[in-house]
Order: structure tokens, then sequence, then C-alpha cells
């Protein structure tokens, strides 16, 4: 867990997200020409905006799931995994019960010698019915769909738009929160500092901002305020019951990535294609009938297609690089780095289009970059003090040879 690939995880992610959001712009606010030959005698306009944000979401799982099958396929042939089966490399042995045995890291000697009855495991062997890990999973996925479901629904009781994004910006006090007070673990000193900081001045940059409108506090009603917060408890149950699934299994983070991205492509697929109701993007009848207008949009608009490929395909390996942090170096640091994105993507905007900041703005920035280097700094230290401690075993290596 180097400074170097924290690097490298956190540049994959800047990158692959800030051409993810170029094209997500493209798509949902750059109207597409119709061709002159195409434009029937009702139509007034030759332009057309691309309109199936469920599609979108699908398509988006679907390269989702199969990046990460590529990739872990590729990974473990290098590795020399030739020999294991294909459900292996990819993670789903686990998803049965014994399989999530076997993937179980070894717990303390005392829990073994009690047979951990409490897991439904005595003796070392499983007697679940259904697979732990994947009751995790379907817990990270439900958790996840009702953070976005109440996120959109504060938005309908009474919340302003920047009071979610400001809201959003503070990720990391509920993820702490959560890993503290659901799975009591603890972190050391300088985390508390760094989220401290982080937190403050992302706010402090966004309150800050200059607004066009200025919204009056009291249209956030209490229901809308309730409901954000309770998106909030989701998003810290979300990454710290991740952290909790690689604490307690042998599984990567692309693998966790293969299962939920196919559990959402499975889910928003049957959304498109039965008559489902409004949960996950619009009327039943609507979303049914979605799958059919983007095909007759494709048609009518071929460069889409290479919009929609090219969206899919950043985000998926955008995905990559989101999952291996996770498994890496823990919610924490993948939250900083998704927050901290928002901060640089904004500061990217300043420099192109020549935007000005206010003094408090700026001190927003250099509070942020503050909380960045500590961490940097921890991380480094944490690396060489890897090196050293390898390097007294190495030695006694060879002296035994």
């Amino acid at each position: 867990m180097s400074l170097a690939q924290l690097g490298l995880c956190t540049g994959s992610i800047y990158v692959s997200f800030l051409l993810w959001a170029l094209l997500q712009e493209r798509l949902t606010t750059t109207p597409y020409v119709l061709p002159a030959s195409l434009l029937h005698p009702s139509q007034s306009s030759r332009e057309e905006y691309f309109s199936s944000p469920l599609v979108l979401n699908a398509l988006q799982a679907l390269f989702s799931t199969l990046v990460a099958a590529t990739y872990l396929s590729v990974r473990g042939s290098t590795k020399g995994k030739a020999k294991e089966s294909w459900a292996a490399i990819l993670g789903l042995d686990a998803l049965t019960p014994s399989g999530a045995q076997r993937a179980r890291k070894s717990p303390p000697k005392s829990a073994t010698s009690k047979g951990e009855k409490g897991n439904g495991q005595a003796g070392g062997k499983s007697t679940a019915l259904v697979s732990p890990l994947l009751l995790r999973y379907v817990q990270i996925a439900a958790s996840q769909s009702l953070s976005s479901l109440l996120a959109l629904h504060s938005l309908s009781h009474g919340i302003p738009y920047p009071t979610l994004t400001l809201a959003k910006s503070c990720k990391l006090v509920p993820v702490l929160l959560a890993n503290v007070v659901l799975y009591r673990r603890r972190f050391a000193p300088y985390k508390y500092v760094v989220v401290t900081l982080v937190t403050l001045g992302i706010s402090l940059f966004m309150l800050a901002a200059p607004s066009k409108k200025k919204s009056s506090s009291a249209d956030s009603s209490l229901v809308g305020l309730l409901l954000l917060l309770a998106n909030q408890a989701l998003d810290g149950t979300t990454n710290s019951t991740q952290d909790e699934v690689f604490g307690t299994f042998t599984i990567s983070g692309p693998q966790m990535m293969l299962v939920m991205n196919f559990f959402s492509f499975a889910l928003m697929a049957a959304s498109l294609v039965l008559p489902m109701p409004s949960f996950f993007g619009g009327s039943g009848g609507r979303s049914a009938g979605e799958l059919a207008r983007t095909v007759a949009f494709v048609h009518r608009h071929p460069e889409v297609s290479r919009d929609l490929i090219g969206y899919a395909l950043a985000g998926s390996i955008g995905q990559v690089a989101i999952f291996e942090t996770l498994e890496r170096f823990g919610s924490l640091t993948l939250v900083a780095i998704t927050v901290t994105r928002k901060l640089f993507t904004m500061l990217l905007s300043i420099v192109v289009y020549k935007h000005a900041l206010n003094p408090a703005q700026w001190l927003g920035v250099l509070v942020v970059f503050f909380g960045l280097g500590i961490e940097a700094q921890q991380k480094r230290k944490e690396g060489l003090a890897k090196k050293v401690a390898q390097q007294p075993a190495k030695k006694a290596g060879v002296k035994d040879a």
C-alpha cells in the first residue's frame, strides 16, 4: 500500500471520471441534430436530446460487469492462476455457503477454538443455508439504492440542490462514524485530522461560492432534512460495510465490482423490459418503453452510440480504480479521493473558463490541500516503515540459505 499505488489509483479515478463527466454532459445537455432526410413534416426542429437515464445507467452497469470480468481474467492469467476455476478467479464461488467459508479470512485462535458458532460455523464447516458474503452484497446493494432514492426525495421535499451537494461533500464524516459505531474500527489519529480538514475545506469552498439565486433556508422542510440525514447514514453504512467485507473475506475489489454491477444491471434491465413501479427511474409504462425509444434514437443519430460506449467505458475503468482503492486503502481514503475530485474538477473549470475565486474559497482550497498533504506524508512514512521492517526479514532469509 505504497504512496505510488495510491497516486496511481487517484490519477486513474481523476482522469477516468473527468472524461466520464464530459461525456455525461454531452449526452444529457447537448442536442443531436437530425439529418434533413429523416425530418418529419410535423417536426419544427432538427435538434433532439437523449433522454433515457435508465438505459444510460443500465449500459454503465453492463460495461462495468464486462470490464471487471475481463480485468480479473487477465490479472488471473498474469499471476499464474491458470489452474484456478473461472468461478474462483471471478469470485463467484464465494457466493455459495461453502465458497464463502473458504474465502473467509482466518479468525483469531480463540474464535477458532470455539467453533465460531455465532456465524453458523463449527469445526470449520459451514452450516449456513445462504452465503454470508452474498447477504453482505445484497445489504450493500440495498443501502446504496435506497440512499440514492432518499437523496432524490429530499429534493422534492424542499432541500435545495446546493444543500444536497454540500452534504455529499461531507460524506467523509458519516463514513468515519459508521466504521467506528457499526464495526468498532479504530483509525490512526491523523485520519480524524484529515477528515476534519477536508470536510471543512470543501464546505467552505462551496458555501462561499456566489449563488445566482438566493434560496431561503426556510424552504428546507423537516421531512427533507430527515431524508437527507437518512441518506448520509446509508452512505456511511454502505462504505463501512464494504470495508467489513474486505476485512472478513479474501476477495478483491474487482470481484466486488463484478457482482455489484451485475446485480444493478439485472435490476435495471428488468425495469426496462417489464412494466415495473417507478422505483428505478420513472413510471412503469414509461420505463418499459424507454428501451424502444433509445433504439429508435440511436437509429436516427448513429453518432450517439460513440458517446454511449465512451461514457460506459470511462465509467467502467474508473470503477476498477475505485474498487482497487477500496480494497487496498479503505473507504475513508476512497471517499476523500472522490470528494476532492469534485474540487479539482471545479478548479479545472476555473482555469479553463477563467472564473474567479473569492478569498474564502481560496482559503477552503488551502485547507483541503493541507489535509491531503498530511495524508500523503503519513502514507509515505508508512511505506518507508514497511520497507525497513522487510529488510531484516530478507537478510535473515539470505543467512538461512
